[in-house]
């Protein structure tokens, strides 16, 4: 009966360790799966910057034509309103474009702060899922035990 009950207490500490295992890998694999957000989130930053500067030099390229523009044709920039109304108008719709991206990624960015907290969350509760069956493993190791050890039928176990 010895036999048994070694391969019984063997089993359950090989299921066990398992479990531990499987939890510490859950948390692992949400840990990577935050920091992969994290880095998202970082390249979408530097994107939006890259944009952002490429809109003020385009505003500011359309600018300075105007200005050329503007001494071309002998026509002062400051008293022309034409001219004035132009670039005006470019200054606006730029602004309008920045702010749609700023509030685009501001969205985006709390998306991915919500996806990271949520892969962190469930790396979490499936570690907690494993440590909780290695334990009802314990306590089902030692009931099977307590059988072996008086004799009794353990099939039913």
């Amino acid at each position: 009966m010895g036999l048994t009950i070694a391969l019984a207490v063997a089993s359950t500490a090989i299921q066990v360790d398992r479990l531990s295992s499987a939890a510490k890998a859950a948390k692992r694999e949400a840990a990577l799966r935050a920091r992969q957000l994290e880095t998202q989130k970082k390249q979408a930053r530097l994107t939006a910057l890259q944009q952002h500067n490429v809109r003020m030099n385009n505003l500011k390229t359309f600018i300075g034509m105007n200005q050329a523009l503007s001494g071309t044709i002998g026509r002062d920039i400051g008293s022309d309103r034409s001219l004035k109304a132009i670039i005006d108008k470019a200054k606006r719709e730029t602004s309008v474009s920045v702010d749609r991206a700023r509030v685009q990624l501001a969205g985006e960015q709390a998306q991915r702060s919500f996806s990271q907290r949520m892969a962190t969350m469930k790396g979490n509760n499936l570690a907690r899922a494993y440590r909780y069956q290695a334990f009802g493993t314990i306590i089902r190791g030692a009931y099977q035990v307590d059988r072996l050890s008086d004799n009794k039928d353990v099939t039913s176990i």
